[in-house]
């Protein structure tokens, strides 16, 4: 049996035995099903996977997709084991094996104009609630499909014109056990509303063979601004596919950087659209995967009005036998006059196994546009590796203060110290820095 009639048995096996849920909701999961029918699962056929096969999904028991049975809850010791984001004061919402735990998480001291809250209990069909998180006409191909048929739980946030979060919200997501895992987020930013959103995937280092989708949807209206991170650093045996959509209005701003540095398989998918004029938007992405990891960033921008700025920059290192993917198209429509759009994918490949991909694309509708794109694969700079030997700097320090300063670029400051503290902890854990030399590059 192949991955797609194990999703779609696995759905038809649950729907009947699921708890009770309203009609809408039990129809939107029915649709999704039947368009996961009609698109099936990407193959290598498909020209956006094109270097990425899901081969791997058959060695996971998709059917698994709830508990089966009582599990001794968690503590925050067990979090912080496995990594998670625990520091900040700020709104922390932690879901376990794709179901909201509410003892782990902290949802306090909101300013006015915001709400935040999972969506898994709310019977609510309301244009924030979710009725929209499971939104059927919304594009995403099968993985959306396949979250949105198997997503129980997932959050939704909803800040009215005007407001604005002092602290970011920290999302968890944590894996515990075999099977299958979705959640599926909702954020919408009012009129000059602000909030940065970071979202952290884990999983338990003795999880074995997993999958893991996230699918979270952003709107904007005109002026609002959001950053939005995503962590993933998911257990070595993990597949993990996440999707971010985001819909701007006019004179907003977005800001999404992804980190990719677990999951035995991994896509990391950004879809942005520009539905108003003079909006701007920042990608940033940075994979760093090694043995036999393969890592594939898909990045999707639509100008379809005047005056829309983008610039994405997306790096990737590479060691032993892994293999990086990268997609990249910026589609300016012939609306999108004065469009300004940037891309750049670098790779720097550490051994001569590892592997990386790149295209990045432009297609251009329109006359009065500035557009440009470009990418390169190579291995470290050799004058500049013999340059600090000869400085006696040990080899492996060396090479180390190389890979940081290529990783720099990709992933500034960004704001929060906490934040800034962990991927620079985990970055000088991953290349094995020596005591004095975390940060010396950046």
């Amino acid at each position: 049996m192949g991955a797609l009639e194990a999703f779609v048995q696995a759905f038809d096996a649950s729907d009947g035995h699921a708890a009770p849920q309203p009609a809408w909701r039990a129809q939107a999961r029915r649709q999704a099903r039947e368009a996961l029918l009609r698109s099936g699962l990407p193959t290598r056929h498909t020209e956006d996977w094109k270097y990425t096969s899901l081969r791997a999904l058959d060695a996971v028991d998709v059917a698994i997709t709830a508990p089966t049975a009582p599990t001794a809850p968690l503590g925050l010791e067990a979090l912080r084991d496995a990594g998670a984001l625990l520091v900040g004061a700020g709104a922390r919402l932690v879901f376990v094996d794709g179901t909201f735990d509410a003892a782990l998480s902290r949802v306090n001291d909101l300013p006015p104009g915001v709400s935040l809250a999972p969506w898994g209990a709310s019977p609510s069909h309301s244009c924030t609630g979710s009725g929209a998180v499971l939104d059927a006409a919304a594009r995403g191909g099968a993985f959306d499909a396949i979250n949105r048929m198997f997503a129980r739980d997932g959050l939704v946030l909803d800040l009215a014109d005007g407001a604005c979060l002092d602290g970011p919200v920290v999302i968890i997501t944590l894996q515990t056990r075999a099977g299958a895992a979705h959640v599926r987020h909702a954020l919408r930013l009012g009129q000059g509303a602000a909030a940065q959103v970071i979202e952290q995937h884990i999983g338990l280092a003795r999880a074995p063979a997993y999958l893991v989708t996230s699918v979270t949807r952003a709107t904007l209206e005109r002026g609002a601004k959001l950053a939005h991170v995503r962590l993933q650093e998911d257990s070595d045996a993990a597949i993990h596919v996440s999707q971010l959509h985001g819909a701007q209005g006019e004179d907003s701003h977005l800001d999404a950087q992804a980190l990719v540095l677990g999951a035995r398989l991994s896509r990391q998918e950004l879809h942005i659209e520009h539905e108003g004029p003079g909006c701007s938007t920042a990608l940033r992405g940075l994979s760093m995967l090694a043995g036999t990891q393969h890592g594939d960033v898909h990045v999707q921008i639509d100008h379809r009005q005047p005056r829309g700025t983008s610039r994405t920059h997306v790096r990737g290192v590479f060691d032993d036998a892994a293999h990086g993917v990268f997609t990249g198209r910026v589609n300016v429509h012939a609306r999108a006059q004065k469009a300004d759009a940037g891309m750049v994918n670098r790779n720097l490949l550490l051994s001569p196994q590892a592997e990386a991909d790149t295209r990045p694309q432009l297609q251009i509708d329109a006359d009065d546009v500035l557009c440009s794109h470009g990418a390169a694969v190579g291995p470290l700079d050799g004058e500049a590796l013999f340059y600090l030997l000869s400085r006696g700097i040990a080899a492996q320090d060396a090479r180390a203060l190389l890979v940081q300063a290529f990783m720099a670029e990709a992933w500034p400051d960004i704001g929060w110290e906490p934040l800034h503290a962990h991927v620079q902890a985990q970055l000088a854990a991953r290349w094995s820095l020596a005591p004095g030399l975390e940060g010396a590059a950046s």
